[in-house]
């Protein structure tokens, strides 16, 4: 009884609500329709009326603009020479007739290799191992090249002495920060 009520309160709100709606509605276009029919007050504080809307539909508006652009381009035939600014015609100029410089009688060759018959079991070549291969670092340089000469001298030059013993590399306080690097890269990790 009790949900009835309720809802049937919900329902008069709502359609109390929903009449007022309709009211303010109503009273605008009332409002809005006597703000049509006077425009802007003049000087002398009268209303002056307002033309009404023509009653002619967007065909017969669509028809009229068309016949008018009609007549407009009838009327006004186009000039057939062209002139300058000065009112002196436009010069007559010819352009060359074009040509091609491209040869065209070019016999055409494949680019492509001649297909020989070989069986696919056999291999085209016997695979090397790695370890014949040559390295880059022994080949040996050419003696007359300037500047590979150069540079394998500043190699030499840049290459450090060969390293001490290990301890002797800890033990001693000249080379301190070697011996911390050393002693972080040889710490035992738990």
């Amino acid at each position: 009884m009790e949900n009835l009520l309720s809802f049937a309160l919900i329902l008069l709100g709502l359609g109390f609500v929903i009449w007022r709606l309709v009211q303010k509605a109503n009273a605008t276009t009332q409002r809005e329709k006597q703000e049509r029919r006077f425009s802007k007050p003049d000087s002398a504080g009268k209303p002056r009326p307002v033309m009404p809307l023509p009653a002619t539909s967007f065909e017969e508006m669509l028809k009229q603009m068309q016949a008018q652009n009609q007549a407009e381009t009838n009327q006004a035939p186009r000039k057939s020479e062209q002139t300058t600014p000065a009112g002196r015609p436009l010069p007559r100029e010819v352009a060359p007739t074009p040509y091609s410089q491209e040869k065209t009688d070019i016999p055409v060759r494949s680019l492509e290799r001649t297909v020989s018959n070989r069986s696919l079991e056999v291999p085209a070549h016997e695979a090397r191992r790695a370890s014949t291969l040559p390295r880059a670092a022994a080949r040996p340089t050419d003696p007359t090249d300037y500047w590979q000469r150069q540079a394998a001298r500043r190699a030499d030059a840049l290459r450090p002495a060969p390293a001490r013993n290990l301890n002797d590399l800890l033990r001693n306080p000249a080379d301190l920060r070697n011996a911390f690097i050393l002693s972080e890269i040889l710490k035992r990790k738990f």
